[in-house]
């Protein structure tokens, strides 16, 4: 193949280079004006009164909006489809605050800084209400006035397989608690939509960077009682997204700002609103008993789990049941239950994050499982490899097979790759040497899906159309976050049909003139579209080898296709028609366009799994830790952009390398979050992991060319790796991330106290 397998800059690369591809805060459409909003000031309230007078006497100043004099229907911002089963608890102003950070109203004015300079300007008066900063406060009934069912919700309580496996005799339980922070999706474009309304054709837009424009659609549309035909959302170049942009924020609030006002108007968060307004990272508590026989053999888990979903529900009862179906993606054992719940906090809203909620399922249950291995006497490869699901196992959660999964693979060609037993061997002589510095080795395997296969009937569409001078326009729904979306599907495009990858044109999403898509979830758009852009392909090419039939008189079986787009004949052997011959002349001749609408149901879920191999050195004096070395073994089927693949693991370890040693969303007492970098810490540049990245490819039986996912799995294992090499190094027991140099200092001087 030209194409897949190789490397390949993005379809955009160029354009963001040079400075000239858009944003949506870029955009300068006729006539716009802009919107700032009005943010509580106090973590849970009612709203008694909004006085806007001071603000509306400002030069520029157009319009202001409040929970007093716009609709009050309930939506949610999770919702990504018409049909969707979820609360819905957020209005697009309300008067009843639940968080600091809650809009309250919205400054519409010719220019974003007098609607800014505006904003701060409008007065609101509050009744405050008690409210709850954590989970534990929740339960304890700080803010139960929240919601009419009050503030805690029972999510997924499941149970999967045998539970007499967990009651034989002569079993070892091993039971962990593990905390996780609440942790920001930095990304660096923020939040912005512009909504637009042709009075005249009743005709509402919203430009938004997203991940489900149909989804949008529905929940605009039914929020304003609108005809879905009349509302159009197209989804514009995007900055990172990391889970941030699969939920709607600014869109809701564009829409009614458009409707309005009747012009485009533009909302665009700063980094403080970012920080307050969007969502983040749930914080969890979870409490996992895993049960053992004496040689290792795993043979259940028992997990409860507590979620602060944050001022709504959002996402949050889903995410709990998401954990519960992604048990088995690594290993194979015959029971596992599962429990948990979601807690309406007085904070900044939770919500979806790379991996959804399998970075967090995989950091807690891989530290159990390496103190499983401490106190079974095993070595931390040998327990997991032990335990790997062998290829074709039956996932007990989604009833399906994991297909050609690879983890015993990953486990032995880390343990060479990564010098493991010598490294062991090399930081125990080191600690013993050293004092003020220690090292550790270890690891974490992740699992992850590919597609929403079989709880969500998970389907594509393409329609391709062949232009007059052999280039191809393929529409499909695509949701690029900048990483490489819109390339991939060129690629197997062009390989497919035998073209030069500069005559294929994919588009993303627009409303109004793509297929409907579910959108960019559950790691499905390589494995899921892929596979549909691919099989589109092959009909494409079935209607030019049947068009150059009709036209030559020869049968299609003995007309060639060659690369380039040529055709030979076996008729006429001095005879070719190029792909632009047969377009100009099916339409001239035979009165057709050469274009096919091919629609792909997935039928399968295989396993993406990731083993991270991670060797740490700690500064016990100041609580410091250097990543020394990092290997990230990947089972990926086949890479379609093999150097895009590499850089999505390489910047999925600086993140999950964040999670593990910095970065924290704090709270203060009086319920103001953290709103700023100056007070949420990043890895920089310098402290940045180099990290070495290895794929196994033995190609997935439905993906196209073979491929799996990379996007959501590459960000699993890499927490819970660095958290148990920090564990290894200090011979210590570290149950919560992030494992920062406080953390670190603290354990050091409790230590040094006891001894």
């Amino acid at each position: 193949m030209k194409y897949v397998g190789n490397s390949r800059p993005l379809h955009d690369a160029k354009a963001k280079v040079m400075g000239t591809q858009l944003y949506a805060g870029d955009e300068h459409l006729t006539n716009m004006c802009y919107g700032a909003l009005v943010l509580s000031t106090i973590p849970h309230g009612y709203v008694k009164s909004v006085d806007a007078s001071e603000a509306l006497a400002m030069p520029g100043v157009i319009k202001v909006l409040t929970p007093f004099n716009t609709t009050q229907k309930h939506f949610s911002r999770y919702r990504f489809t018409a049909w969707l089963n979820c609360p819905e608890q957020e209005t697009v102003f309300t008067d009843h605050v639940r968080f600091v950070g809650d809009r309250v109203a919205l400054v519409i004015a010719e220019s974003e800084e007098i609607a800014r300079e505006a904003s701060m300007k409008v007065k609101v008066e509050y009744e405050a209400l008690p409210y709850a900063l954590t989970s534990q406060e929740c339960i304890e009934g700080k803010n139960k006035d929240m919601y009419p069912e009050g503030s805690v919700f029972s999510a997924a309580n499941v149970e999967y397989g045998d539970p007499k496996a967990i009651r034989q005799e002569g079993l070892i339980p091993v039971t962990t608690h593990f905390h996780l922070s609440r942790q920001a999706h930095a990304t660096m474009e923020t939040h912005c939509a512009i909504g637009t309304y042709d009075e005249g054709t009743d005709m509402l837009t919203i430009y938004s960077p997203n991940q489900s424009c149909f989804g949008i659609r529905s929940v605009i549309s039914d929020l304003f009682d609108r005809s879905y035909n009349k509302t159009r959302v197209v989804k514009t170049t995007m900055g990172g997204c990391f889970g941030s942009k699969q939920e709607w924020m600014t869109e809701p609030v564009a829409a009614a700002a458009a409707l309005a006002v009747k012009r485009p108007v533009m909302i665009r968060f700063n980094r403080s609103e970012e920080f307050t307004s969007t969502i983040s990272r749930s914080p969890m508590d979870s409490e996992i008993t895993s049960y053992w026989t004496k040689d290792g053999k795993l043979q259940g888990i028992v997990m409860d789990n507590t979620l602060d979903a944050g001022a709504y529900l959002g996402n949050s009862l889903d995410y709990c049941g998401a954990m519960s179906k992604k048990l088995f993606r690594v290993y194979k054992y015959p029971y596992a239950k599962y429990t948990s719940r979601a807690c309406t906090t007085n904070t900044p809203v939770s919500g979806a994050f790379c991996g959804w909620s399998c970075p967090e399922l995989y950091t807690m249950l891989e530290h159990n499982i390496n103190e499983a291995a401490h106190k079974l006497g095993m070595d931390e490869i040998d327990i997991r490899s032990l335990n790997a699901a062998p290829k074709d196992t039956i996932d007990l959660a989604l009833e399906s097979s994991l297909g050609n999964a690879h983890v015993t693979e990953e486990l032995a060609l880390g343990r060479e790759r990564f010098r493991w037993d010598e490294k062991k061997a090399e930081d125990k002589k080191f600690n013993a040497e050293n004092v003020r510095y220690k090292r550790g080795t270890s690891l974490a395997c992740g699992g992850h899906l590919s597609g929403y296969y079989p709880r969500i009937a998970d389907a594509g569409e393409c329609t391709m159309r062949l232009n007059e001078d052999g280039s191809v326009i393929a529409l499909m729904s695509l949701h690029d976050h900048g990483c490489g979306t819109v390339e991939a599907m060129r690629m197997i495009i062009a390989d497919t049909l035998g073209l030069d990858e500069k005559l294929v044109t994919v588009t993303e999403a627009d409303t109004s003139s793509t297929p409907w898509d579910i959108g960019c979830y559950s790691s499905r758009t390589t494995y899921v579209l892929g596979k549909t852009a691919y099989q589109t392909s092959c009909d494409l090419l079935d209607q030019i080898l049947e068009a150059a039939s009709e036209l030559t008189g020869c049968k299609p079986e003995s007309i060639h296709f060659r690369q380039n787009g040529v055709l030979t004949f076996d008729q006429y052997p001095q005879m070719k028609m190029t792909f632009g011959d047969v377009a100009k002349k099916s339409l001239s001749t035979l009165w057709r366009a050469i274009s096919v609408d091919t629609k792909y149901k997935n039928n399968s879920n295989p396993s993406t799994t990731g083993t991270h191999f991670a060797h740490v050195e700690v500064d016990t004096y100041t609580g410091m830790t250097r990543v020394l070395d990092y290997l990230a073994v990947h089972d990926i089927g086949h890479a379609i952009n093999r150097e895009v693949c590499v850089a999505q693991v390489q910047g999925a370890v600086l993140m999950g390398g964040g999670a593990a040693l910095y970065e924290k969303y704090s709270m203060r007492p009086d319920g103001k979050p953290t709103s700023s970098f100056k007070d949420y810490h990043l890895i920089n540049a310098p402290e940045g992991v180099n990290a070495d990245v290895v794929f196994i490819e033995e190609g997935s039986k439905d993906g196209a060319y073979g491929a799996k996912s990379i996007g959501e799995i590459s960000h699993v294992p890499v927490a819970g790796a660095i958290v148990n090499a920090i564990n290894d190094a200090m011979d210590a027991d570290f149950e919560q991330i992030p494992i920062n140099p406080d953390l670190i200092a603290s354990y050091e001087l409790k230590k040094e106290k006891q001894r």
